[in-house]
């Protein structure tokens, strides 16, 4: 998990939600990390189908804490959860390094604060350059060469400080390059002004990929939507945007995005796109690997704005979409529309959706296979208290995307983040 801010002052608090998804009982290991490199170890014994929760702040205070999670056996889920005054965000951690990682979307206008968290998880120090990329072109600042992260710490740079060379940016999409090691990226976003409010923890891609999907889009009054198209390759490359989900299928003009550049994108502008929700699937043109692409959306309720930030799902490489999705822990409180679920398939299936006890998983009153229309979305609420705060399964008859929307804790605002 590369960390969240869990300095415990004001409301800055952060866990980490590991469940068992076995009927063994399990054993492992938590070992937190810090910016000041101190560290502190858990040991883990958790029970069949039970959940730890880890309190960072309340374990080792500071800025940004972040955890290196080892389950024996594995059969593990594992997610951070960063809850802020500013608005609270779910961030699946990674299971595995990388000596690559991508974000598309990113924002220091008006001052506000957008920070690349650097994990190493390893014993030995790493190495590693920054690049990015804003709406005048590609940088590549000798300041952020060789930048070494030390052994089982964080390393944070804050791309809207001072001489950073990246204030008052709407576009800032980085790239991270270990050249010796591998590691873990995390972006840490404060939203200050220029149409943007709240707080937002994500985590990179470990790799470009062809195609990325969303499910979670809305063309509604007041919100506003941004998809950004990062290419940090050498060659221009063609993106189709296609809109799913909806009843007639909207296929946008291809957008041409330059070598080492990021391209904005709003769906506001496109005509044909009905009001309402909408999955949607970038893809390039000739099936190269080639970009990353998020998705940054801000939604004004009762006159509470919140942004939040979510990259795309992807198939795996070999091109297979999950039919049984995992949270690590559903809402705080009953929500509506809380999973955003997107058929894949050309087929109509069915979706259950069941809560994590102490017997295992089973079906929540009312969420039981509910009916999944051919290539179609499905919101689903969760209200009943069985769903509140525990494990959820999502099981399909056919592919599925499953997006999450939960309360940030501001108004009635949301924050967006995948199931796993």
């Amino acid at each position: 998990c590369a960390g969240v801010p869990a300095t415990g002052i004001d409301g800055v608090e952060g866990d980490v939600v590991i469940v068992n998804r076995t009927a063994d009982q399990m054993l492992g290991t938590v070992q937190l990390v810090t910016d000041t490199a101190e560290e502190r170890r858990i040991d883990l014994s958790i029970d069949p189908w039970g959940l730890s929760r880890v309190d960072l702040d309340a374990t080792v205070a500071a800025e940004v804490v972040g955890a290196i999670v080892e389950l024996e056996g594995g059969g593990g889920v594992v997610e951070q959860v960063a809850h802020n005054p500013n608005g609270d965000s779910y961030v699946p951690c990674a299971n595995a390094t990388s000596d690559t990682w991508y974000f598309a979307d990113g924002f220091t206008v008006d001052g506000s604060l957008d920070q690349i968290v650097l994990t190493n998880p390893f014993d030995q120090p790493v190495v590693v350059n920054l690049e990015f990329a804003t709406r005048e072109g590609f940088r590549a600042p000798q300041s952020y060469s060789g930048m070494t992260v030390a052994a089982r710490s964080i390393r944070i740079v804050d791309l809207g400080a001072p001489g950073a060379g990246a204030q008052g940016e709407p576009i800032l999409a980085v790239k991270v390059e270990a050249s010796h090691g591998r590691l873990v990226a995390g972006r840490i976003q404060r939203f200050l002004g220029g149409g943007r409010a709240g707080m937002q923890v994500t985590q990179g891609s470990p790799a470009l990929r062809s195609q990325w999907w969303f499910t979670g889009g809305q063309k509604t009054a007041g919100a506003t939507t941004t998809y950004s198209i990062y290419n940090p390759t050498e060659d221009s490359v063609e993106v189709d945007v296609l809109f799913v989900g909806i009843s007639v299928p909207t296929l946008v003009d291809p957008i041409v995005v330059p070598a080492r550049q990021v391209v904005a994108f709003d769906p506001g502008q496109v005509a044909d796109l009905p009001e309402g929700r909408h999955a949607t699937v970038f893809a390039t043109a000739g099936g190269e690997a080639a970009i990353v692409v998020d998705r940054a959306s801000t939604r004004s309720i009762d006159q509470v704005a919140a942004t939040t930030v979510i990259g795309g799902a992807t198939a795996r490489q070999d091109a297979y979409v999950a039919t049984t999705w995992h949270v690590a822990v559903g809402p705080p409180e009953p929500t509506t529309e809380a999973l955003i679920v997107y058929n894949v398939d050309n087929t109509p299936g069915t979706v259950t959706v069941s809560a994590v006890g102490s017997a295992g998983p089973v079906p929540v009153p009312g969420l039981e296979e509910l009916d999944l229309p051919a290539a179609s979305l499905l919101t689903v609420d969760l209200t009943d208290n069985v769903a509140i705060g525990r494990e959820l399964v999502i099981e399909s008859s056919n592919r599925i995307f499953v997006e999450r929307s939960y309360p940030t804790g501001r108004g009635a605002t949301r924050t967006a983040a995948w199931a796993l």
